[in-house]
């Protein structure tokens, strides 16, 4: 399949059950928002490879995530589509209409050379070979079927894990996993009000592969809606000259549809008093069109709101609560250079079709050209159709150590999609009352 249009017009996909096979019952399809399938039909995602659409639907906690996982030239890892259905009872929400990566840039610390992996090359993803990527210990390598069932493990205590390539040109590797999500006090065996609850999750990952580097792009969708989205570098051999590898991902959420999104920056403030400090927390709406400088000792994030969009737990006003979703970064340092894009972690943007990355130009040619700073034309960010920049950093120290000699083990960076309010409780709690237990 080469095009995403079929997701776009709700024909059948895909089904993939955690733990069983599909049911000869086809989940209702979600509804796309006009505005974001307006998008998409006006600008497909073009570029070749291969375009999966997906029906996931976990099986202990039968929420679903419907998405399209595209490898395509020149972007590689594309996710597009993207809904979340808490259970067969709630209607989908629409999340993410397209989140890529805009750019790659890899200056040494020589000063020379200074590469920009997207905007100056069209590199493929690479084909992945099933044989180097088996089953987990205790799974059939076929993925055979026990009793019409996935077998997931041979060993009850064993790990839950199914690993298989999947797309026409087989681009695209999809892993299922477990992951521990929540456990309340009352951890003592002994105590029957001990609950610990292990998640599941699917996992997508596609390589593009940049001369002797292989770039990792890995997006990770969660029952509990969550979103884990990684990108991690390797290589062949040691280098020994120092360099930065800045990640920058396009991220055009669409929550609950395209019009009426609003961003807002979040900030941890201390105040050093004494004999004891004190605290508070202050969100900031972004607007207009900004850019934002992480500092570690607030805990920054950014936060998109639906003007629309409330969850179930009613407050003072009898309205539930807001939903929104987090962006949160998972970082080890900040890259700054002399490029006008890398002084800004984050970025805020009205959509434009034609800005699908930080530095917007074609293989080959040369700076000055437009950048993230060139977008921010002092547009309003409130009820909008917004789109997220984000840049996190992998930095290779010079003289690199012996352990990276044949091949670099893997670095990563990346930050996590965390739904806020979308879930009246701690998700899959076993307690239907709000605040119970």
């Amino acid at each position: 399949m080469k095009t995403i249009a079929k997701f776009i017009f709700g024909l059948a996909m895909l089904a993939l059950r955690y733990g069983s096979t599909a049911s000869a019952q086809i989940p209702l399809e979600p509804l796309i928002p006009p505005d974001s399938a307006f998008k998409a039909m006006k600008h497909p995602l073009t570029g070749g490879g291969d375009h999966v659409p997906e029906t996931v639907t976990f099986d202990k906690s039968k929420s679903r995530w419907h998405l399209t996982v595209n490898a395509v030239d020149k972007f590689g890892l594309v996710i597009t589509g993207a809904s979340f259905q808490k259970s067969p009872n709630d209607p989908y929400i629409y999340v993410l209409h397209d989140g890529r990566m805009a750019e790659i840039f890899v200056p040494y610390h020589t000063g020379s050379p200074n590469y920009r992996d997207i905007s100056n090359f069209n590199f493929k993803p690479l084909k992945l070979n099933a044989a180097k990527f088996p089953q987990p210990i205790g799974v059939p390598e076929n993925g055979a079927l026990l009793n019409g069932k996935i077998t997931t493990s041979y060993r009850p205590e064993g790990p839950r894990s199914i690993r298989e390539i999947i797309g026409v040109d087989q681009l695209i590797c999809r892993e299922v996993r477990n992951y521990l999500a929540w456990m309340n006090a009352f951890v003592s065996t002994e105590d029957e009000k001990a609950l610990v609850r292990y998640g599941e999750e699917v996992v997508y990952f596609s390589v593009l592969r940049a001369a002797y580097y292989a770039y990792i792009m890995e997006w990770t969708f969660r029952d509990d809606g969550t979103i884990l989205v990684r990108a991690g570098s390797t290589g062949p051999k040691k280098d020994a000259t120092g360099h930065i590898h800045n990640f920058t991902w396009r991220l055009d959420i669409d929550l609950n549809g395209a019009s009426a999104n609003t961003a807002y920056w979040t900030r941890h403030k201390e105040k050093l008093t004494v004999p004891e400090s004190t605290a508070t927390d202050e969100p900031e709406l972004i607007s207009p069109e900004g850019s934002r400088v992480w500092d570690p000792e607030q805990f920054n994030t950014l936060q998109i709101f639906d003007a629309r969009l409330r969850n179930k737990h009613l407050v003072d006003n009898g309205l539930g609560r807001k939903t929104s979703y987090e962006l949160v970064p998972m970082r080890s340092g900040t890259a700054r250079h002399s490029e006008p894009w890398t002084k800004a972690d984050f970025w805020v943007t009205q959509y434009r079709p034609d800005q699908l990355q930080a530095v917007n130009g074609q293989p080959y040619q040369e700076l000055p050209l437009p950048s993230l700073p060139d977008y921010l034309t002092g547009q309003s960010t409130i009820n909008k159709d917004l789109v997220i920049w984000y840049t996190g950093s992998e930095h290779h120290e010079n003289n690199s150590r012996d352990e990276d000699f044949n091949t670099v083990p893997v670095l990563w960076t990346g930050f996590e999609l965390i739904p806020q309010n979308l879930f009246e409780g701690t998700p899959f709690y076993p307690c239907t009352n709000v605040g119970c237990g």
